[in-house]
């Protein structure tokens, strides 16, 4: 079973280009174009990884990782059979990259920020560190 990837972006360009090399290498991916598509996909597909543009919510860390960490809660989704505690890895993505916005990300719950363009090296790094 292929480990499971939620992309949340507005920007289609990076949406479809981290599909493409994602399932290039083998995830399972599920695309979400806006906050609410993409807690929903997290509560529906319980993700292995969430990576998430922080420009879906006005670049507020902490309105993006509240909700989607609540979505994978056992039983948030309606009529789930509940099951254990399953908390995705959080990834962050912005086009901001100075200390102030990697530690706001990190705080609100975020396990990663990185800067746009994310390069495949780093992307993959991070994954195999998770095991993934």
């Amino acid at each position: 079973m292929a480990t499971r990837i939620l992309i949340a972006d507005n920007d289609e360009t990076s949406l479809t280009g981290l599909d493409t090399l994602l399932t290039d290498l083998g995830y399972e991916v599920t695309l979400a174009r806006t906050l609410d598509e993409a807690v929903a996909a997290a509560a529906r597909e319980a993700p292995a990884v969430a990576i998430v543009a922080l420009s879906l919510a006005a670049d507020d860390p902490e309105a993006l990782a509240r909700p989607l960490l609540a979505a994978s809660r056992p039983g948030s989704a309606q009529g789930a059979i509940p099951a254990a505690p399953h908390v995705p890895m959080l990834i962050a993505i912005s086009g901001w990259g100075e200390s102030r916005h990697r530690d706001a990300a990190l705080a609100a719950g975020f396990d990663v920020h990185l800067v746009r363009p994310v390069g495949l090296d780093q992307l993959t790094l991070i994954l195999s560190m998770t095991g993934l």
